[in-house]
């Protein structure tokens, strides 16, 4: 009977799998019965007209035949008022619009109102000149400086574990284990994503994470963060003492998420699954919705993240990498500047 609607306004109005049975009409006592219970005024329903199973009780449906049928006194009783109805779905809406902005990425917003950062690398003044690239293989990603290099050069991230973004995303719905916040690396080559949930964003908390991913998989060329400069500032004073290192590994990108902005999509949806599904546990499940990510097959790269990081023979790189411009300039294929002055942070 899927070519019914239910009379009512249900959500199974349009199941084509839901049974629908038509208003007693030729029985006016029962007809009765049937529109005082759906309580709807100045309403009176045709030969067309149906309900679906859903509005009645068990005991008055019959499931003995082969066709599941109405017993003689069966009566609707299953309903909701007009209004429960359309407050319910308002009620839903703002719960949803609700959900969505329980939780943003953490961004320095008061960049964004300002024209210039030339004593920040890559501050807001490449904008025109950050972008995907779309005549190029999908697995790279262009990232253009004319601060740094002659407007003609773009450097280009060819291999996996060279360049990664980093976001922190929150506060989501506090776990029982006290967590509160997403930390969020992606390889812009492979699409690799790695997720911890944090307690805070504290640029310590930030810090040892960072540590933990470099142990495991080896230093990038730089981590590029839209975070405000002073977390990044302290995130790399930080990082100086737990990895001993003398350079900055953590630097300020306005553009940090337009430069891939598929695989934070997935990101944000990822994260917008954990808390709708698991409120009081998203941390719990947090590794298998990873697991997942990175397994799947990329739009952008028709690969899987793993294979592109972790089938391809490379060895985790166990120190800085450091490169200067004219070196950078030399390779423009394989390198990306990082003798920006960093003022406090070098």
């Amino acid at each position: 009977m899927g070519r019914y609607k239910c009379a009512y306004h249900c959500e199974n109005s349009g199941d084509s799998d839901v049974k629908f049975f038509k208003f007693p009409l030729y029985n006016p006592r029962k007809l009765k019965k049937w529109l005082v219970n759906m309580k709807w005024k100045d309403w009176t329903p045709s030969r067309f007209s149906v309900l679906c199973i859903h509005h009645f009780e068990e005991q008055y449906i019959d499931r003995t035949g082969k066709c599941v049928k109405l017993r003689e006194d069966a009566v609707p009783t299953i309903f909701s008022s007009p209004e429960d109805a359309q407050k319910k779905k308002v009620c839903m809406k703002d719960k949803d619009s609700k959900r969505l902005d329980k939780w943003r990425i953490i961004v320095d917003e008061g960049l964004l109102k300002i024209e210039s950062f030339p004593h920040f690398f890559h501050g807001d003044y490449c904008v025109p000149q950050v972008s995907r690239i779309n005549d190029l293989d999908s697995n790279q990603v262009k990232l253009c400086d004319e601060k740094i290099f002659n407007q003609s050069t773009c450097l280009q991230v060819k291999e996996a574990w060279q360049w990664l973004g980093l976001d922190v995303r929150g506060p989501l719905p506090q776990t029982l284990n006290g967590h509160k916040y997403i930390l969020t690396v992606a390889d812009y080559y492979s699409k690799w994503v790695e997720a911890l949930p944090m307690q805070s964003c504290l640029p310590s908390d930030v810090a040892k994470h960072i540590t933990d991913i470099i142990a495991h998989f080896g230093y990038p060329f730089r981590i590029l963060s839209r975070l405000p400069h002073d977390i990044v500032h302290k995130i790399n004073r930080e990082l100086k003492d737990q990895l001993k290192v003398t350079i900055a590994l953590v630097v300020h990108h306005q553009q940090t998420g337009t430069a891939d902005p598929i695989t934070q999509q997935l990101i944000d949806r990822m994260v917008s699954d954990l808390i709708q599904e698991h409120a009081a546990d998203w941390d719990v499940y947090l590794p298998a919705k990873v697991f997942s990510l990175c397994f799947k097959e990329h739009s952008n790269t028709k690969e899987r993240p793993f294979s592109l990081l972790c089938c391809r023979g490379l060895e985790p790189v166990q120190s800085p990498r450091g490169l200067n411009v004219s070196e950078a300039s030399e390779h423009p294929d394989t390198y990306f500047a990082d003798c920006v002055d960093f003022g406090d942070d070098c």
